[in-house]
C-alpha cells in the first residue's frame, strides 16, 4: 500500500533543521523499505509502496517540490477517448506551479496526488490536493517541521505524537452524519479537494486557497445544452478516464452490481487497448428478496469477461475484527472495511489484481438522485416555459405526483432556492436514537457540508448532491488496510469527468424523462439493451439486521456505556431498546445503528482511557 509522509522546514533556523533531520531518520530507522526524495531547500519525502501501482513521487525540475500519487496531461478535446499521457513537468511549467500556487496543475493536469511546493525567495511552502481523488492529504506540525501525511497511524506509530479528539466534531457528526467543516482531530488539518494551504508553523494562521469551486461548472454560461453533443462528450471522457487509469495495471478487478454505473464501467474496461486482465466479482444474499446476479451476467457477458459471484451471510462478516482497527483521522464505514478486507482483498489476490474499480459516482453524477430538481434547473436558465411543464410531467410520473405538484415545488425552488426543510426532517428522521437534548441542538448554520458552501445563501442542495462523496474527506486507507491492499478507482469520480457532468445541467440529464437518461443514452452501444432500460436497482433488504441480530452482545458491549452514551449524544433506554432480546418497538431501524457504532469505534481508538492503545505521548 502506497504511503508518505512529507517533512518541510525553513533551511535557515537551526532548530527545525535538527527535527527534520531526526523526523527524516525515524521512517527509514524503523522499516528499511520506505524510500526518500530529499531537496536541499527544506522537504524531504518518504514514501513505501509494497506493489506495483499508479502511485509514485516525482521531483519538480530545480527543486521546486515534490508531486506524490498519480498524475496525467490534461485532454484539451472532451470528445476524445484516447488516453491521457502521464504528466512529466519540464522546468518552465515547474516554474508555472510554483508561481500560481498549484492552480496550474489543476487547470492542465489531473489525477489522484498532492503536491508540495517551496518557494526560494521567501521559505514558504505551500501543500495542494488535487479536486478529485481518493489520497489523503493530511497536516500537522512537530517542533515547527510541517508533516503532510496520509495514514495518520504511521506517526502514532513513531511513539513522538499526541492527537485528541475534537469534541465538536463529535457531537456533530453523531448529528448531521459523515459529512463536515470541522477537523475531526485538534492536532491535524485535512486539506480538502482542490485546496492549497500555505504551511507555516502556526495551524491557525494558514492562508487557505480553493483553486477548485464545483459552483464554476453549473453556471449557466457555461452550461452544455446540446444533447447530441453532451452524450458524445460523456462516453468519450468515462472511456478515456478509464482507459487511463487502466494504464499501470497488468490485472484489474471490477466490482460489478450489473447496475446502470458499474455496467458502464465493465464496458470501458473492455474496450481498453491492450488492456489489463479483467475479472469481476458479485456479491449477493442467498434467499434475499432481490438478486443482482442475473444483471451482472448480462453486464460480464456482453463483453466475455471473467465473471464471480460471491454470497455473503452476515456470518461472513467479523464485526469483531473492527476492535483491531488502526488509528483514522475520521470514523470509518465499517462494513466498507470489513467487506474490503475479506472478500474483496481474498479476490484480489487470487488475480493478483493492483486496482479495484468500481462504479461510485454514477448515481450523483450522472443526476440519478437529483432528477426532480430538472424543473427548477430548467427555469434558472431559461424562465418559466413549456418545456418546463413537460419536464414536470416527466418527473411526476416518476415519483408518482402530479403534475401540477412538481411543479409548485419547483417554482418554489426557483424563487426563493432549495430550502432546509426536506434536509431537516430527513436528518431527524434517521435519528431515532439520539439524545432529546441532541435532537434539539440541530441547527440550520451547522449544516454546511464543507468550506465551498460556507458562504452561500441559500446552501445549494442540488448541486451537494451531485457532488456525492467528493465532499467527504479522501478515504484512501481506511477501507484497504493491508499493505499489499490493491488502490480503489473510480473513473467518474475523475476531475475531468466530474467537471463535464457538471457542465451538464440537471434537465438535460433528463433525457427522455428517465433518471440517468443521457447516460442511458451515450451508452447504449456498449450495455446490454436490458440494463439500459431498467429503471430499478435490486437490493439485498434485512442484511444489516440479520447483523445486528447476530451481534447483539457485542453491540450491547460497545453502545451501552460506551463514548456516545457516556457524552449524552445516544439516549442509551433507545439503544438498549433496540438491542433487547424481546420484540422492539423502537423507530430505529439497524442502518442507523451501525452509523453510530462507526463513530464509537473510531472515539474509542482516540479516548484518553487507561488503555491508550492509539495514543503515545511525545
Amino acid at each position: 500500500m502506497f504511503r508518505y509522509v512529507a517533512l518541510t522546514w525553513n533551511v535557515e533556523d537551526s532548530e527545525q533543521c535538527s527535527t527534520a533531520r531526526f523526523l527524516s531518520e525515524r521512517w527509514p530507522a524503523r522499516n528499511k523499505s520506505w524510500g526518500r526524495v530529499e531537496q536541499k531547500i527544506g522537504l524531504c519525502v518518504l514514501h513505501k509502496n509494497f506493489r506495483q501501482g499508479s502511485l509514485d513521487i516525482q521531483a519538480l525540475p530545480n527543486e521546486h517540490g515534490v508531486l506524490i500519487g498519480a498524475i496525467f496531461e490534461r485532454q484539451s478535446d472532451c470528445t476524445d477517448d484516447s488516453p491521457a499521457e502521464r504528466f512529466r513537468p519540464d522546468l518552465p511549467q515547474s516554474e508555472l506551479i510554483v508561481a500560481s500556487r498549484g492552480s496550474w496543475l489543476i487547470e492542465h493536469t489531473w489525477g489522484n496526488y498532492v503536491a508540495v511546493l517551496k518557494e526560494f525567495s521567501d521559505h514558504s511552502a505551500w501543500v495542494l490536493k488535487d479536486p478529485s481523488g481518493n489520497l489523503p492529504c493530511l497536516r500537522t506540525s512537530f517542533r515547527g517541521v510541517q508533516l503532510i501525511f496520509g495514514n495518520v497511524d504511521d506517526l502514532v506509530a513513531t511513539g513522538l505524537f499526541r492527537f485528541t479528539l475534537n469534541e465538536r466534531y463529535l457531537r456533530n457528526r453523531v448529528l448531521l452524519g459523515g459529512v463536515l467543516d470541522q477537523d475531526a482531530l485538534n492536532e491535524v488539518q485535512t486539506i480538502q479537494r482542490g485546496e492549497c494551504v500555505q504551511l507555516d508553523a502556526d495551524l491557525r494562521s494558514t492562508q487557505r486557497l480553493f483553486h477548485w469551486h464545483p459552483l464554476s461548472f453549473t453556471e449557466p454560461g457555461n452550461a452544455i445544452e446540446d444533447v447530441s453533443f453532451a452524450t458524445r462528450a460523456m462516453r468519450s471522457t468515462v472511456r478515456s478516464c478509464t482507459r487511463t487509469l487502466c494504464i499501470d495495471h497488468e490485472s484489474v478487478l471490477l466490482r460489478l452490481s450489473g447496475g446502470l454505473d458499474s455496467s458502464i464501467i465493465a464496458a470501458c474496461l473492455a474496450d481498453v487497448p491492450a488492456r489489463p486482465c479483467v475479472s469481476c466479482y458479485t456479491y449477493y444474499t442467498p434467499g434475499a428478496r432481490s438478486d443482482e446476479r442475473p444483471w451482472a451476467r448480462l453486464a460480464a457477458g456482453r463483453h466475455a469477461l471473467n465473471h464471480e459471484e460471491h454470497a455473503v451471510l452476515a456470518e461472513h462478516i467479523p464485526l469483531g475484527k473492527i476492535l483491531d482497527l488502526a488509528a483514522q483521522v475520521e470514523p470509518t464505514a465499517l462494513m466498507g472495511y470489513l467487506l474490503r478486507s475479506t472478500l474483496e482483498q481474498q479476490i484480489a489476490g487470487e488475480y493478483r489484481a493492483t486496482a479495484v474499480f468500481c462504479g461510485d459516482g454514477g448515481d450523483s453524477g450522472f443526476c440519478g438522485e437529483t432528477f426532480a430538481y430538472a424543473v427548477s434547473e430548467y427555469m434558472r436558465r431559461h424562465g418559466l416555459h413549456l418545456q418546463a411543464l413537460r419536464l414536470a410531467a416527466g418527473v411526476a410520473a416518476i415519483t408518482e405526483e402530479s403534475t401540477w405538484t412538481v411543479m409548485s415545488k419547483s417554482l418554489r425552488r426557483w424563487r426563493r432556492g432549495p430550502g432546509m426543510e426536506h434536509q431537516r426532517k430527513s436528518l431527524l428522521s434517521m435519528s431515532t436514537l439520539l439524545t432529546e437534548e441532541l435532537r434539539h441542538s440541530y441547527s440550520d448554520s451547522a449544516t454546511f457540508p464543507h468550506p465551498w458552501f460556507s458562504a452561500l445563501q441559500p446552501v445549494p442542495w442540488p448541486l451537494i448532491r451531485r457532488l456525492g462523496s467528493l465532499l467527504a474527506a479522501p478515504e484512501f486507507y481506511n477501507v484497504a488496510p493491508a499493505i499489499d491492499a490493491p488502490e480503489v478507482l473510480a473513473p467518474l469520480y475523475s476531475q475531468p469527468t466530474i467537471e463535464l457532468l457538471l457542465r451538464i445541467p440537471v434537465d438535460v440529464h433528463f433525457q427522455d424523462g428517465r433518471e440517468r437518461g443521457l447516460a442511458r443514452l451515450a451508452f447504449a452501444q456498449d450495455l446490454p439493451f436490458e440494463i439500459a432500460r431498467r429503471n430499478w436497482k435490486d437490493r439485498a433488504p434485512g442484511f444489516d439486521d440479520a447483523l445486528v441480530e447476530k451481534n447483539r452482545d457485542l453491540l450491547r458491549e460497545l453502545l451501552l456505556d460506551g463514548v456516545l452514551v457516556q457524552a449524552r449524544l445516544l439516549n442509551r433506554a433507545a439503544v438498549e431498546e433496540i438491542l433487547s432480546d424481546r420484540i422492539s418497538k423502537s423507530a430505529a431501524y439497524s442502518g442507523e445503528l451501525l452509523r453510530h457504532l462507526d463513530v464509537e469505534i473510531w472515539a474509542r481508538a482516540w479516548q484518553a482511557d487507561a488503555g491508550q492503545r492509539h495514543r503515545v505521548s511525545a
